[in-house]
């Protein structure tokens, strides 16, 4: 029997369908019904509107689409024969805005969706509160705004750097607000613990302890089970290269290097219901991305030892986003401290009109990598094609070759469960049918 199941409360919507066997989830396909074609918008558009259109993809993670598509223009200025060197300066800002970006998205993610969707799973009497993840990504993102002028759908970076020249004055302001999220973090999600002693945690088992909400969230998770289902492929992908991620796939924990080009895409399978998603895959095979990827990557002890004991399970995928959310604190203050204002925010690079080539670039957002690709002939956009995170964890395929998220939710055992187990991979519809 298949039983339909309209998935709200994400970026956009997504339809789960769900065969069922003694009450057991025996398969699921999925289907993103809502197409926005933004890639057919930009094409014969002159290059530099993507700057504009590509942040309107997406109202969680429009600056990483900012920054692959900055990146991707002057990826093809290098290609042209015209390469476009970017100051020190440009480079930290808008890596902190990415950083920034990721934090708000993380505070959102646990408290408007993880601790309500884990309280009504449990039935438990506990209370959300989702205003606290509302206030905290307000705070991050007055932090942003300090340099890219307004969030979402900035367009600030351009080729040759930024568009602002913060002051020492706006530096200290924009400081202020990430101590502020810092002692917000300490005093709500991990209540008891400095950040620092947080970071250097390097047994799993310590996460229960916690007194603050990342410890609810981890005990309650254990206690419904949570630790033990939602196990996928165990094996990883991290392609973009930033301060607090290191491209590389791994099989379990073996690492192994990794190149873009090899990424390909297939039509999605979804008998049930049209899609206008495609899946991403790396050689011909499925990886999972996002947070619990990157933090197996990069080698963070406590992560490294939750894999251990859990494997790929619901629980490491939450929780790898919890660790890394303290990460980011940290990398943010770190960066904003390091800034060297005197520097120029901007190089002039050749005209545009005089580029013909093609560029890639890839950038870690929130879910995992996105990739970018623009053809350029003469200024304009001949083609350009975007692949998402989403298209890598929440594809569509058949029994015998299923997507990350599709192995994942095989066995829950009710419908409850496994929509848990969904959006644990952090759904965004919107980035995918473009």
């Amino acid at each position: 029997m298949i039983t339909k199941q309209l998935i709200d409360q994400i970026e956009g919507e997504a339809t789960l369908y769900f065969e069922m066997k003694e009450n057991i989830v025996d398969f699921a396909t999925i289907a993103f019904p809502h197409f926005r074609g933004m890639e057919s918008i930009l094409e014969g558009k002159p290059a530099l509107d993507a700057l504009v259109i590509t942040p309107r993809v997406c109202g969680i993670c429009g600056h990483a689409h900012l920054l692959a598509t900055v990146r991707a223009i002057e990826d093809a200025y290098k290609n042209a024969g015209y390469p476009v060197n970017i100051t020190e300066k440009s480079e930290q800002i808008r890596e902190l805005t990415l950083i920034l970006e990721i934090i708000q998205n993380h505070f959102k993610w646990i408290y408007l969706v993880i601790i309500p969707e884990l309280i009504k799973l449990s039935g438990s009497q506990k209370q959300a509160y989702p205003l606290k993840g509302a206030f905290a990504a307000s705070i991050a993102t007055k932090a942003l705004a300090i340099f890219a002028g307004q969030w979402p759908h900035s367009s600030y970076m351009i080729p040759g750097g930024i568009t602002s020249d913060p002051s020492h004055v706006e530096r200290i302001k924009a400081k202020s607000h990430i101590q502020e999220l810092i002692t917000f973090f300490e005093k709500e999600c991990i209540k008891g613990m400095k950040l620092e002693e947080f970071l250097n945690l390097t047994a799993c088992g310590e996460f229960d302890k916690i007194e603050g909400d990342i410890g609810m969230v981890s005990r309650t998770m254990k206690e419904v089970k949570l630790h033990e289902v939602g196990k996928s492929y165990d094996r990883f992908i991290v392609l973009g290269e930033h301060s607090f991620s290191y491209p590389s796939k791994l099989k379990q924990t073996r690492q192994f290097a990794v190149q873009a080009k090899y990424v390909s895409i297939q039509d999605a399978y979804s008998p049930s219901e049209k899609t206008y998603a495609k899946n991403a895959l790396y050689r011909d095979m499925f990886y999972e991305t996002g947070p619990l990827a990157r933090t197996m990557a990069s080698g963070d002890a406590a992560i490294k030892n939750m894999h251990r004991r859990y494997k790929d399970s619901t629980y490491s995928r939450v929780m790898a986003r919890a660790f890394e959310l303290g990460k980011l604190l940290h990398k943010a203050e770190k960066l904003v401290t390091q800034l060297d204002l005197s520097q120029d925010s901007f190089v002039n690079p050749m005209p545009i009109e005089k580029i013909s080539a093609k560029g890639v670039a890839v950038v870690e957002a929130p879910r995992g990598p996105l990739l970018h690709t623009i053809e350029i002939v003469e200024g304009r956009i001949h083609n350009y094609e975007i692949i998402t995170p989403t298209q890598w964890n929440i594809g569509s395929a058949t029994k015998e070759n299923p997507t990350p998220v599709q192995k994942a939710m095989k066995g829950c055992s009710s419908k409850a469960e496994a929509l848990f187990v969904f959006r644990s991979f952090d759904v965004c519809s919107v980035c995918t049918t473009h």
